[in-house]
């Protein structure tokens, strides 16, 4: 799996992009049904900053994105991160 966060322009947009505006970049523009689903499942936690949850969405398209996952998969991973107080790029590389 190449480390996406180790692309500078990656990291930028995980500072200044909307979640949504994160997965239309990952996935070229072509967001699916499944993407959609798995973004609506986001939208009302409010543990995480959104440049968080944006490194969790780089990662979590960087294992997943062609495939087919749960649609709650996505939400179980933010859930995993919050209750690990995951709150900056760096508690992630850590």
């Amino acid at each position: 799996m190449i480390n996406l966060l180790n692309d500078p322009e990656i990291v930028k947009m995980c500072e200044t992009a909307s979640p949504h505006e994160m997965v239309e970049h990952l996935t070229g523009g072509k967001i699916r049904g499944l993407e959609k689903i798995a973004l609506a499942t986001l939208a009302n936690r409010k543990q995480l900053p959104y440049n968080v949850v944006n490194v969790l969405i780089v990662y979590f398209f960087s294992a997943f994105g062609n495939k087919v996952y749960d649609r709650n998969d996505l939400a179980r991973l933010y859930d995993y991160w919050a209750s690990n107080h995951v709150y900056s790029l760096q508690k992630h590389r850590k």
